[in-house]
């Protein structure tokens, strides 16, 4: 599972920060939001904010995905007192994330939909943090493939204002493979991330050819691994990560009904409302 961001060690995941924190003051509130990362790029404009903050993608035709995403599922449902309930369905993206509220946490959905290109898209519903790791670095051991986990979280960890929540801002790409490589299945990890210790940033694994590594050195850290620079790694594989005409309407929707009681939950509107973008 992914681990909050902090200092990364190299045998540690990088998996961005993207928790929701309350803030809770008696004084007036004034707003001090931190401009460092303005012009943050974003899939259908953050209108679906947290969800559009972190997603993932397996390199594979969505039927295939499916099948494989079902049968892992299954697998894990045997060992555990769960259910779960999935439906197929066509929507535009704008529609097909709805499939995701409520927002829980621990998160509960995913959402699977076929993309224009080789790949397929999955996103998850978490409130405070959405996890697509596991399936985009376990699957492609399955199907012999490629799995892709983005971040593109802008920062909001100055705000100030008791009615809306702390976000620590991150850019990251994570790369997995079907093989062992020097730590699981990652093939490379980029990226930075904000915390209550300021921005760090993290490179492990082998450097691919359409890396911008010349950014790498900068003074500032938000400049190591900008929104466009993510855009464009990703493009290079294929995918056209903000492009919300990219991702088709099959999808697949899958909930997991546990018989233990979960954490808060909000529709994605409502948890949108507290963060300002």
């Amino acid at each position: 599972m992914p681990n909050d961001c902090g200092r990364v060690t190299a045998k540690q995941e990088v998996t961005p920060k993207s928790g929701y924190v309350r803030v809770a003051h008696n004084t007036s509130a004034t707003l001090n939001y931190d401009h460092e990362m303005e012009g943050t790029k974003a899939l259908l404009d953050n209108r679906f904010a947290p969800v559009t903050f972190t997603w993932g993608f397996v390199e594979c035709p969505f039927a295939q995905f499916s099948r494989a995403f079902l049968g892992w599922q299954d697998q894990l449902e045997a060992k555990s007192s769960t259910q779960s309930r999935r439906k197929s369905f066509r929507a535009p993206l704008s529609e097909s994330l709805l499939a995701l509220e409520p927002l829980t946490t621990p998160g509960d959905r995913y959402l699977l939909t076929e993309t224009r290109s080789g790949w397929s898209a999955i996103f998850s519903n978490g409130l405070r943090a959405n996890d697509v790791h596991s399936p985009v670095s376990y699957l492609p051991t399955v199907l012999k493939c490629r799995g892709l986990n983005i971040s593109c979280v802008p920062d909001r960890s100055k705000t100030t204002d008791k009615e809306e929540v702390q976000i620590y801002g991150a850019v990251g790409f994570s790369l997995y493979g079907p093989n062992e490589t020097d730590w699981l299945n990652r093939i490379r990890s980029v990226s930075i991330a904000n915390d209550v210790s300021g921005w760090q940033f993290a490179a492990d694994g082998a450097v691919q050819p359409y890396e911008q590594i010349e950014n790498y050195g900068k003074r500032k850290i938000v400049e190591r691994l900008t929104p466009a620079m993510l855009e464009s790694y990703c493009s290079a594989l294929g995918i056209e990560l903000f492009n919300s005409d990219f991702y088709g309407e099959q999808s697949l929707s899958f909930h997991i009904k546990s018989k233990i009681p979960g954490g808060p939950s909000m529709s994605i509107a409502e948890a949108r409302s507290h963060v300002h973008i």
